[in-house]
């Protein structure tokens, strides 16, 4: 396996915690979630006597499971590390020693129990996967109950910590990092949670991912918090996932800070109430060295919302991204094929997957020095006509902060979509999938954001529309085509978008019978009120 250059001065391993402590991270152990101290059965070891704490203040009774107690810095734990992990009882902790070990195999754990995996901080229990002949570091296959913190998983061939089919996964104060350069050859998925329900992740640090840092795919219930996003290709990611909140995050130095996708052909067809929240997203200037779809994410990009319906994007700091703050777009600008999506993406679509997207609410963020290196090939001919004579106003603009592409819109208002109709699944159908004219319901609405550029100047802030969304406005080309108009309006006050939404529910997340997120652990939480 590849060895790479470890950190040079300017990435050391004090910056992990640094990192975090700018999201806001920070634990006394009496928290009621973990530790001793816990009160209400999440995480706790009441009743025993204590040997050590973590960093973050868990603490660790004596009748815990050790792994390698007396290993040395550099040695290799494989072998101890799979034996403590193969059919582990019921309700165990087991505890990775203090320093930095080799992990030569990828380690499975099935079908887990209230398993607890802690080392003693992210720091100071360092896993290294460099030499792995796995692909994934850890992978977590069914079981529930599952918490995995306070250590760092470096240089996983594949993916860092992946679970499948979880029910209750709970990972924090843990660290995913590929070091050096953001390379294509790096792992793709930090934290990676698939196919699971009731998913908290928070006070994690992920870096240097050639996919996502901090993703969850194709489950339920989720609150990801307090974490820390850093020079991946997609810092946080929510895919076909329902039931999300994201927020007190930080997303910095990605490609794309944060993403909301519904992609074509998986077994979750699609997503929906996903809040995106008090968040910074800032500096998301890195190349993308992506494959797949997330290669496509312009670089410079803030959040992007993609083919992803019922989605809430609000109260963010969204700052000093090349390319736009928010972009709300359908796959059409994946896929601009119309005709063959019936073909390609018709027993996808029959599930549900719609390549439109609807009823995304925009409001109440602080918008500022975005657009000023806009980039990437996918906008690439959109970047040429709003910085040239080629948009409305027939002069040069400031790349708009907020995009919006309107083609599934407009095709769906012109009826250009309506065959799709009879590919609809009956269950879809019923959950509301249609290729219909938009309703006030289905609109993309984009209100009360706030002008964050310096004074005095205030630079003015621009809301852009591809393709207007009312067919009566729309021109077509010889082929009967519509035409890209590159519409362009003030942010404040716009008139293209200016619409109001209801207020998407808060996610749930039930872990080992305790309640998290805005209406549990975190009901008095600032960011829950707003």
């Amino acid at each position: 396996m590849r060895q790479k250059t470890k950190l040079s001065k300017l990435f050391t391993i004090s910056a992990i915690a640094s990192g975090l402590l700018l999201a806001g991270c920070g634990d006394d152990g009496k928290d009621g979630k973990d530790g001793v101290d816990g009160k209400d059965g999440a995480d706790g070891n009441a009743g025993q006597s204590v040997v050590a704490s973590t960093t973050s203040g868990f603490t660790i009774p004596e009748n815990a499971i050790f792994v390698a107690p007396d290993a040395a810095d550099g040695d290799d734990i494989t072998e101890a590390l799979s034996l403590a992990l193969f059919e582990v009882p019921e309700d165990a902790l087991v505890v990775l020693p203090k320093g930095r070990f080799l992990v030569t195999e990828g380690i499975v754990v099935n079908s887990a129990r209230g398993l607890t995996i802690t080392g003693h901080g992210i720091n100071e229990t360092i896993l290294d996967f460099g030499t792995s002949n796995g692909d994934d570091a850890f992978r977590f296959q069914g079981g529930n109950g599952i918490t995995i913190r306070d250590l760092g998983v470096y240089e996983a061939p594949k993916n860092g910590i992946k679970t499948t089919n979880v029910n209750g996964i709970h990972i924090t104060y843990t660290a995913t990092v590929w070091e050096g350069e953001l390379e294509a050859d790096n792992g793709a998925y930090g934290l990676y949670p698939l196919k699971s329900q009731n998913v908290l992740m928070e006070n994690n640090y992920a870096y240097g991912s050639a996919d996502a840092g901090i993703y969850v795919g194709q489950s339920e219930n989720i609150v990801v918090r307090n974490n820390t996003a850093k020079n991946n290709v997609a810092g946080i990611e929510i895919e076909n996932s329902s039931m999300a909140d994201v927020y007190n995050n930080i997303a910095v130095g990605n490609s794309g800070g944060i993403l909301v996708f519904d992609l074509p052909g998986l077994v979750k067809a699609y997503g929906g109430n996903v809040r995106i929240f008090n968040n910074q997203a800032y500096n998301n200037n890195a190349d993308n060295v992506g494959a797949n779809v997330v290669g496509q994410v312009p670089p410079g990009t803030g959040v992007i919302a993609l083919a992803s319906s019922d989605v809430e994007i609000y109260n963010n700091q969204i700052t000093d991204n090349d390319t736009t703050a928010v972009a709300i777009t359908s796959y059409f600008l994946i896929n601009d094929d119309v005709a063959s999506y019936p073909a390609t993406f018709g027993a996808t679509m029959a599930d549900g997957w719609s390549p439109t997207l609807k009823n995304v609410y925009l409001h109440n963020n602080t918008i500022a020095r975005n657009g000023s290196n806009p980039r990437g090939d996918l906008l690439a001919p959109i970047i040429g006509g709003y910085t040239s004579a080629g948009n409305s106003t027939g002069m040069p603009q400031t790349f708009p902060a907020i995009l919006y592409d309107g083609i599934g819109e407009l095709l769906s208002n012109t009826g250009d979509l309506g065959a799709f109709n009879g590919i609809v699944g009956p269950e879809a159908a019923a959950d509301g999938v249609n290729y219909d004219a938009y309703g006030p319901g289905d609109l993309i609405c984009v209100n009360s954001n706030i002008n964050g550029n310096p004074a005095p100047e205030y630079d003015q802030v621009n809301t852009g529309l591809v393709y207007p969304t009312d067919p009566a406005a729309a021109t077509v080309d010889g082929d009967g085509n519509p035409v890209p108009q590159l519409l362009i309006d003030q942010m404040v006050n716009n008139t293209y978008l200016n619409c109001v939404q209801p207020r998407l529910a808060p996610a749930v997340v039930n872990f080992r019978n305790n309640i998290y997120g805005c209406t549990g652990d975190d009901l008095a939480e600032a960011a829950c009120s707003l």
